[in-house]
Order: structure tokens, then sequence, then C-alpha cells
């Protein structure tokens, strides 16, 4: 029987932009140039009047470890904008909260940035900072709407379906143990999931998404939160199974897995975006530029194929710096009831 629900918290994302919608909104043209090197290669840069852009290598904080997921995209990523641009970026991977002060904080020259997550959406609400992404100048918000985020269990569990580990979880709450991460996209997953499903859920703080899988494959929990990602190297070496989706549609790499809607709970929640951000100040042109790069490179089919097969995901949507200030906005009013 289909459940019913609390409440719904899909984040009505616009369809996903071609490249001219998204690099041409943000009003800046590309040059080329011959690259420092002669070897014959072209390096673009986005000029405005006579404001060009990059001519010296970028600066770009990533607040994860190294190894991350997004710090894995960025390190893809940096070798396209080479292409383009003649220019690299350079990662700096500073966790928590002392990324987005540094950047908060950092030169206005069009040459620092931060690809945040999370976190810079939902930091004043928090207390966390007293400034958000709002604080910042808007570079591009890259979203898709294949949510990774999923239900894991082991291989062995005696739950085959997401329905067996709920009517479990919902009749004896206390004897089902599920691992999360007590902050961010996790813990407002479950927080929200809880909500939609009307009971309680028993969940533990077992960590970052490598830590997570390491809990389940140690048996210390019976299911987690992770994301297919990084959950499916334990689906094929037999270890675990993924009961289902959080997004809208079955994510396009594990296309067998089903969504929680058509397990029959109406329960979906936004993929988290990455939002690329500059300190206030930075010349608009530069932000423009760099948005307009961002696009290019997202709807690059060799991108997009090192993402699918490096990664095993799928690329992010990349929105105009008009667009993106509204999907922000979006995304944050999503999370706040989940804000602890």
């Amino acid at each position: 029987m289909k459940k019913s629900i609390a409440r719904s918290v899909a984040l009505a994302l616009t369809c996903a932009l071609t490249l001219s919608a998204c690099g041409g909104s943000s009003g800046s043209t590309a040059s080329t140039a011959s690259s420092a090197d002669g070897a014959g290669s072209t390096a673009s840069t986005a000029s405005t009047g006579d404001y060009k852009w990059p001519t010296q290598p970028v600066n770009v904080v990533c607040p994860a470890s190294a190894g991350g997921g997004t710090d894995n995209i960025l390190r893809v990523m940096n070798e396209y904008f080479v292409e383009r641009t003649g220019q690299s970026f350079v990662i700096n991977n500073i966790t928590g909260i002392s990324g987005y002060e540094m950047t908060h904080q950092a030169n206005t020259d069009g040459y620092d940035f931060i690809c945040g997550t999370t976190t810079i959406f939902t930091s004043k609400l928090d207390g966390t900072l007293d400034y958000d992404y709002e604080d910042y100048e808007m570079v591009a918000f890259q979203s898709t709407p294949y949510d990774m985020t999923c239900i894991a269990v082991q291989a062995s569990s005696p739950y085959q379906t997401l329905n067996d580990l709920m009517d479990a979880a919902k009749a004896d709450p206390a004897s089902i143990t599920g691992g999360i991460t007590m902050s961010g996209q996790p813990y407002m997953c479950a927080m929200a999931m809880q909500d939609a499903l009307g009971f309680e859920l028993y969940t533990v703080d077992v960590g970052n998404t490598g830590e997570r899988n390491a809990a389940l494959l140690g048996g210390q929990v019976d299911w987690i939160l992770t994301n297919t990602s990084t959950a499916n190297p334990y689906v094929e070496s037999g270890d675990f199974r993924i009961l289902a989706v959080c997004g809208q549609e079955r994510y396009p790499m594990n296309p067998d897995v089903p969504t929680f809607t058509e397990c029959g709970y109406d329960f979906e929640f936004p993929a988290q975006p990455m939002v690329w951000l500059a300190p206030k100040g930075t010349p608009a042109e530069a932000c423009e530029a760099f948005n307009a790069i961002l696009a290019d490179i997202s709807t690059d089919p060799d991108f997009i194929n090192d993402i699918e097969t490096k990664l095993n995901a799928v690329v992010n949507d990349t929105y105009s710096i008009e667009e993106s200030k509204e999907l922000a906005k979006e995304y944050k009013d999503t999370l706040a009831p989940y804000v602890k």
C-alpha cells in the first residue's frame, strides 16, 4: 500500500540548459590565442571589452579532503580548464569552515574562488558563520536532478527491499540502526526522510562517506545513507546492496535501483550541488568569464565521459549567474526546515 507523507521536499529545478543558455547569459565572449609554449595548441580567455580572464593561474579552495567527491571532480575538471585557457586552477584542500573563511577574506582580483557545498547554504542558519553564500559573489550553481544519495545494506542483510527495511524500522525503531553523518546534506536528508515517512528512524553518527561505508562493511550498523558512486565498488565486490535512491528519478549509473517513490514512499531530496563563489567585490567580468568556461566544460562530451567512467557519476548542469542565484535560494529554502 502506498505510504502517505507529512511533506514533500522536492527541489523544483528547471530543465537542463544548453551551452548557449548557460554561457551566453553571462554576457561574456571568448577570444582565442596561442598557448605560451608555442606548440600550436590554443587557449581561450573570456573577454569583455578590455578585460581578459584568466591571465594567470586561478586559486580554487575545495572545502573537503583530497580524494573526496568534490575534490575528484575538480581534478578532472582542471584538465579541461587548462585546455581552454592555458592556465590551471590550483586546488587548495582546506576542510571545514576554514576554507569558506579564507575565501571570504581573500583578494578580490578575480583569481580566488571556492567550490562549496551544503555548508555555505546553512552556515548562517545554524550559526556556524555569520554569513552564507549570499555574502560572496555568485559564479555558478551546478546541479543535477539525479540524486545519487541512497540507502545501502550489506548484501547478506535480511532486508531485501526498502519496504522490508522500513517496515522493520517502523515496527521497532530501536532495533534497526542507520549510519549517517550528523551534519550537512546527509543529516538533513535523513531528517527529511524521517519527516516524510511519518515515524522515527534510529540513526547514529558514523562519520563521512568513506567511514559510513566502512561501518556498514564492518556490521556496525544495519543500513547507511551513502552515495552510489562510493557504494558501487562494494556492490560489485558482493558486499553491499543498494535498496533505493533519494532522487526524483533513478540514478543513470544505477538504472536497476528504484527511487523511494517507486517503492511507495512519497519522498525525494535534492542532489547536493556544487556552488562556485568569489569574495565580495570580485569583478563581475571575472565571475562571468569563469561561469562561461564552467558551462562549456560541463557540456563537453569528453568531460561527461570522464566523470562517468572515472567517478561513476553524472555531470552537473551549469547555470547562468542569475539562474544560479535563484536555484541557490531554492536549495537553501529546502534545507532550512532541517537545520539543527
